[in-house]
């Protein structure tokens, strides 16, 4: 029979040490960014380079699954059990450090960060007693909305406002200094180029019309987000009931 001080120290939770905490927030880091990683190469490819330039009816398909299944689940399980409130965020940053090292790719980190900050920022007006489902719904349609307005913001936008030097077609001998968003609806403002150049972008009236293929595209992606949630939902809850079955027999006491 297990004596009373047997039994109480049976009974702690499963992270009990500093050092076995330790090991368990580096291996979940770890995999967690791992396993972006290895989602955005196999799911995404080569379409983080071409957010904008690429058909607009797969963009929503491709990136939502990837930021709507991945972030809430690691802002939830950071804060659940390692009290971490920015985990998709600490993720992405490893995710990218991981790939600015091995290629020297800037451009992931742009369109994950605002989805990834998103999450983080949900979970911290939620909490997670009780509204996880309210934060799995919000916060999975935040992460898919705001995929193009980061990528927009963070690549498309410093690219455009580049001064470049064009030559005068007229008179060989005169240049002339101006953007590169100048530059391109010049020269080939119907080329298969981002729609926001296409439609006849300006900075005073942005969009030439509502239904402009860009803003649908971003609303797509928002309803692909609410669609992504219930499976974000099914797997957290999958992870708890899997840790909760494993790591029973470590906090009963014994005989019990």
């Amino acid at each position: 029979m297990a004596t009373a001080t047997e039994e109480v120290a049976a009974a702690k939770p499963f992270f009990t040490t500093r050092v076995i905490t330790f090991i368990a927030f580096t291996a979940t880091l770890i995999f967690s960014q791992n396993m972006l990683s290895v989602s955005s190469q196999i799911g995404v490819g080569d379409w983080e380079f071409w957010l904008d330039w690429k058909d607009y009816a797969w963009a929503p398909f491709v990136y939502t699954w990837l930021v709507a299944v991945h972030f809430p689940v690691y802002s939830y399980v950071f804060n659940k059990f390692f009290k971490v409130y920015f985990g998709a965020t600490l993720v992405l940053m490893f995710f990218f450090l991981q790939r600015n090292l091995m290629i020297q790719l800037f451009v992931q980190l742009p369109s994950y960060l605002l989805p990834a900050m998103a999450t983080d920022f949900t979970l911290v007006l939620f909490g997670l007693r009780k509204h996880m489902g309210l934060y799995v719904l919000i916060s999975c349609f935040l992460a898919g909305v705001l995929v193009v307005p980061g990528h927009f913001l963070f690549l498309n936008v410093p690219f455009l406002l580049t001064n470049v030097v064009y030559p005068d077609p007229l008179n060989t001998a005169t240049n002339h200094v101006m953007p590169m968003w100048s530059v391109i609806r010049m020269v080939i403002p119907k080329a298969p180029i981002p729609a926001y150049i296409a439609e006849q972008f300006t900075w005073p009236l942005p969009y030439r019309s509502f239904y402009d293929p860009y803003i649908i595209m971003t609303g797509f992606m928002g309803i692909m987000g609410v669609v992504w949630s219930g499976f974000t939902y099914i797997f957290l809850k999958a992870i708890f009931y899997a840790i909760g079955k494993t790591t029973k027999h470590f906090v009963e006491p014994a005989g019990a």
